[in-house]
C-alpha cells in the first residue's frame, strides 16, 4: 500500500494538500462560532448531491416539470431527497449571513484576507439567485408566478434589464423556454459560478491560514481533531433538524401552473424586507429599491475593510457591530412588516387558503387520473371542483350566490336572484315550499317572482290548512321536496333515493294532488309553457338545458324570464356562446356536486389489539 500511495502522490501530490489541512492550528483555541464556515461547506455539497439525484427523474418542460416532480415524491426516498434539497438550500441562506456575520464581527477580513472577505460577499447574491432559479423548477403555480414577477423587476432596470430578463426566463412573459433557461443556470451556468468562487475562496482560506510555527512553550492545538470534532457535531445537529424536517413534511408542491388560476404572488422570506420597501416605490422607480439598493449594500459591505484602516480597533469594533445591529435590525423590522401585514389581510389569507386546497386536489387528481401528454394543468383544467366556483363567479355572479348557512362561499355583487348553494337539495325546494322563505332574499326576494303565483300559491296552501293542519301540509311538502330532489339525481343523495322509494312515491302523488301540475309539466301531468318543467327537475340534462337557454318553452318562455342570460343557446356557432360546452359540463357538474372523491376509508376486521393501518384510496 506503501508504494502504491507513493506512486498516487507522484502523480497528484496529494501529501501536499494534506500537510495544509495537517498543519492548520487554533492560536486561540477552538471555538463554536467557527464552525460555520465548515457547516456551509457541506450544506453546499448536500445540495449538488441531492440535485444531481433529482435529474435522474426531473423533465425539464411546461408540460412535464410538475408531473416529474410529483413522480419524486411518490417514493418515501425521492420525497426525502427532494425535501433534504429544498430545506438545505434555506439553511445554506441562514448560515451563509451567520457566517458572514461572525467573519464581520471578528474582523477576519483584515490583510491578507481581503479576497477571502469579497468572494464570501459575493456568495451570497449568487446562492440566492441560485435558489430562485430553482424554485420555479417543479412547475408550481407559486413558483412560476414568483418568476415572472422577478423578470419584470430585472427587466424594469434600464439598458441592461431586457437581455437579464430574456436570460432568466426565455424572453419578455413566461412561457415555453422558461423552465429550459432557469434548468441551465440552476444546474449548469451558476454551479460552475459558485464552485468556482468557492475554490478561490478555500484557496485564500487554507493559504492564509495558521501554522505550526516551532516555538518555545506549549504548542497551538491542532484544528485537527479539536476544531473539526465541533465542526462535525454543529453540521450534524443542523442536518439532524433538516433530515427530521424533510423526511416529515416533504417539500412543497404547489398546484401546476395555470394563469387560470388565482393566485396572490409572495417572495421567499429572503426577499421579503425588498417587498416590504417596493410598496414606497413603483414605476420607473421600482428599480431602485429592487437592484440599486442591494448593490450599494453589497459594495459597502466589500470596502469595510478599507474603513477598517482607517479607524482604530476600539472605533472599528463599534462600526461593526453598529453595521451589523443595523442590518439584522433593519431586515428583522421590514421582514416581519410584511408578513404581519399578509397575516391580517383576510383576503391573501383565503387566497393562501385556496391554493393550499388546489394544491392538495391536484396531487389526489395525479394520484388517481395520472398525467396526460398534455401536462399537469389540464388536471385542474378539466375538475368540476376547481373550474366550477371559477366559472361561477365569472359568469353567474352578477345576480346569484352560492354561500352556505353560515355565509361561507361565492357571494354574488348585487344578489338579485336565488342562492344557488344546495340547489336541487330537498332542504333548496322545501325552501320555496315555505311562505316565509321563498319571498326571502335567498329565493325569490328579489327577483319578480316575489309576487308571482308560486309564491300565491304556497302562501294560499298555509291558509287554506289553517292553524290545525299546517303541521300535516308541511309533512307533505317535505315529501314533495324529496320526490322533487330525487329528479336531479344528485351523487350524494343516490344512496338515499334508493331507501326512500316509498316516500318519494308518495311525494309524486302529492306533487300532483296539491296542484303544482296546474302550471308545471311533470311527466304525464300537465302541460309546458306555463311555468318549468318539473321532469328531472335540477338534474344535469335540466341544468344544462336552463343554462344554456332559459327562454325555451321548458322553462321560461316569452316574457316569463326574470333577467337569466343565454349562457350556450347558439348550436351552429358554438365560438358566440358565453360559455363553451366543457365549461358548461363543469359548472353544471359542480352545481351538482360531480366530481372524482376520494375514496371513505374501508373498515377492516382485526384482531383485538392489532395496530390499524393507514386506509388507502385508490391511487393513493
Amino acid at each position: 500500500m506503501r508504494h502504491y500511495f507513493d506512486w498516487l502522490d507522484s502523480r497528484l501530490g496529494y501529501r501536499s494538500f494534506l500537510e495544509l489541512l495537517r498543519g492548520r492550528v487554533l492560536p486561540n483555541g477552538p471555538s463554536w462560532l467557527s464552525t460555520s464556515a465548515s457547516c456551509l461547506f457541506w450544506l453546499l455539497v448536500i445540495q449538488v448531491v441531492t440535485g444531481l439525484l433529482m435529474m435522474a427523474s426531473y423533465s425539464p418542460s411546461i408540460t412535464s416539470a410538475w408531473a416529474s416532480v410529483h413522480f419524486i415524491d411518490q417514493t418515501a426516498a425521492g420525497r426525502f431527497i427532494r425535501g433534504l434539497h429544498h430545506f438545505a438550500s434555506h439553511a445554506m441562506i441562514v448560515v451563509l449571513i451567520l457566517h458572514v456575520t461572525r467573519v464581520l464581527i471578528a474582523a477576519k477580513f483584515r490583510q491578507p484576507r481581503e479576497l477571502i472577505w469579497v468572494t464570501g460577499l459575493l456568495m451570497i447574491p449568487l446562492v440566492i439567485v441560485w435558489t430562485v432559479t430553482g424554485n420555479p423548477l417543479s412547475g408550481s403555480q407559486k413558483g412560476l408566478v414568483q418568476i415572472e414577477v422577478e423578470g419584470h423587476i430585472l427587466g424594469a432596470i434600464p439598458l441592461v434589464g431586457p437581455p437579464l430578463q430574456r436570460l432568466l426566463i426565455g424572453g419578455d412573459e413566461v412561457g415555453n423556454l422558461t423552465l429550459t433557461h432557469l434548468y441551465f443556470l440552476h444546474v449548469g451556468l451558476l454551479p460552475l459560478i459558485v464552485g468556482g468562487l468557492c475554490a478561490v475562496h478555500l484557496h485564500q482560506v487554507l493559504r492564509h491560514s495558521d501554522r505550526v510555527v516551532v516555538v518555545d512553550g506549549p504548542a497551538p492545538l491542532p484544528y485537527w481533531p479539536y476544531q473539526s470534532v465541533r465542526n462535525w457535531t454543529v453540521l450534524a445537529g443542523v442536518m439532524g433538524i433538516i433530515s427530521w424536517w424533510a423526511w416529515m413534511h416533504g417539500a412543497p408542491l404547489d398546484a401546476p401552473a395555470d394563469a387560470a388560476l388565482p393566485s396572490m404572488p409572495r417572495p421567499e422570506w429572503y426577499f421579503r424586507w425588498i417587498f416590504e420597501l417596493r410598496r414606497s416605490f413603483t414605476g420607473d422607480s421600482e428599480f431602485l429599491i429592487t437592484v440599486v439598493l442591494p448593490s450599494v449594500i453589497l459594495g459597502c459591505f466589500m470596502i469595510v475593510p478599507l474603513f477598517d484602516r482607517w479607524l482604530s480597533r476600539r472605533m472599528s469594533a463599534v462600526f461593526r457591530v453598529a453595521i451589523v445591529l443595523g442590518a439584522l435590525g433593519g431586515w428583522s423590522w421590514l421582514t416581519f412588516a410584511s408578513l404581519s401585514r399578509d397575516w391580517n389581510d383576510p383576503e391573501y389569507l383565503a387566497a393562501q387558503q385556496k391554493s393550499l386546497e388546489l394544491a392538495d386536489r391536484a396531487r389526489f387528481l395525479a394520484d388517481r387520473q395520472h398525467v396526460t401528454a398534455t401536462g399537469a394543468a389540464a388536471l385542474l383544467r378539466g375538475d368540476a371542483r376547481t373550474q366550477g366556483p371559477l366559472l361561477f363567479a365569472r359568469h353567474c355572479t352578477a345576480c346569484h350566490s352560492h354561500v352556505d348557512g353560515q355565509g361561507h362561499g361565492i357571494v354574488a355583487e348585487n344578489p338579485s336572484a336565488p342562492n344557488l348553494y344546495g340547489f336541487g337539495s330537498p332542504d333548496w325546494i322545501q325552501g320555496m315550499l315555505d311562505p316565509e322563505r321563498i319571498v326571502s332574499p335567498q329565493v325569490f326576494g328579489n327577483t319578480k317572482f316575489k309576487k308571482g303565483e308560486m309564491a300565491a300559491k304556497v302562501r294560499s296552501l298555509f291558509k287554506k290548512a289553517g292553524p290545525d293542519g299546517v303541521a300535516e301540509l308541511k309533512c307533505q311538502l317535505e315529501l314533495i321536496a324529496r320526490a322533487l330532489s330525487a329528479e336531479a339525481r344528485r351523487p350524494d343523495q343516490i344512496a338515499r333515493d334508493k331507501h326512500e322509494q316509498a316516500d318519494i312515491k308518495q311525494g309524486r302523488e302529492l306533487l300532483v294532488e296539491v296542484g303544482c301540475t296546474e302550471c308545471h309539466k311533470y311527466h304525464d301531468e300537465g302541460d309546458l309553457g306555463q311555468a318549468p318543467d318539473l321532469t328531472g327537475y335540477a338534474s344535469r340534462e335540466w341544468l344544462t338545458g336552463i343554462i344554456s337557454n332559459p327562454a325555451q318553452e321548458r322553462f321560461y318562455p316569452d316574457d316569463q324570464n326574470d333577467r337569466m342570460q343565454q349562457f350556450a343557446a347558439d348550436a351552429l356557432h358554438p365560438e358566440l356562446n358565453l360559455l363553451n360546452a366543457n365549461e358548461l359540463r363543469l359548472i353544471v357538474d359542480w352545481l351538482q356536486g360531480e366530481w372524482v372523491q376520494p375514496d371513505p376509508p374501508r373498515e377492516t376486521s382485526k384482531p383485538s389489539g392489532a395496530i390499524p393501518k393507514r386506509q388507502l384510496a385508490k391511487g393513493d
